[in-house]
């Protein structure tokens, strides 16, 4: 995280045009436009909040620009939970130095411009979630199979359990049949549904 002074950049940069944007925003909404020779009325403060791998590609999962686009929000909303920008005081501890108002401000912005983007929980819990619903789906599939099988194979309700047990025998003497190695088609499956 940085917090720069605009302030020089500016006067420098003037030429690509963020003075004359900057003027019109604060003309919008009724406030005085900066007057650069006044540093106490012209300051102008960026500040950078910088996400990496851990918090893109592995805390929140997003492996494209539609991911971006769904969970920036939370990602800049759980990254502020870490850090905060204080006002240095005598206290030894920075846990009770106060939060400076310029943070205030950018957390605010950041709670409201960025909520639209937001998810609003980790995808690891998504992903958890749609897991054991895909589980419980092919549960439900694997009963339905097992009760059609069971009646073309003229298996009445009470044997129903016995069948079952018996039959998952036959279903495993199958996988060596298959030409493709079970490693690879669970490690398929697994890719398919997003399991790791």
């Amino acid at each position: 995280m940085a917090i720069y002074d605009k302030r020089a950049e500016v006067i420098q940069t003037n030429k690509m045009g963020w003075l004359t944007i900057w003027n019109a925003a604060l003309e919008a909404v009724n406030k005085p436009v900066l007057d650069l020779s006044d540093r106490n009325t012209s300051q102008v403060w960026r500040i950078e909040l910088r996400l990496g791998s851990k918090q893109l590609r592995n805390r929140f999962e997003m492996r494209n620009w539609q991911d971006l686009r769904d969970m920036i929000g939370d990602a800049f909303t759980d990254a502020l939970t870490r850090l905060r920008y204080c006002i240095p005081t005598t206290d030894r501890s920075r846990a009770r130095w106060p939060t400076h108002e310029l943070w205030q401000q950018f957390d605010s912005v950041i709670g409201m411009d960025l909520l639209q983007n937001c998810a609003g929980v980790l995808p690891s819990d998504v992903i958890q979630a749609n897991r054991a619903a895909k589980m419980r789906e092919l549960d439900a599939q694997l009963v339905g199979l097992f009760i059609t099988r069971a009646a073309i194979s003229d298996v009445t309700g009470p044997s129903f359990d016995d069948f079952m047990e018996g039959h998952v025998e036959a279903l495993l003497r199958l996988v060596p049949e298959h030409p493709t190695p079970i490693t690879d088609r669970i490690a398929k499956a697994r890719a398919k549904y997003r399991l790791t």
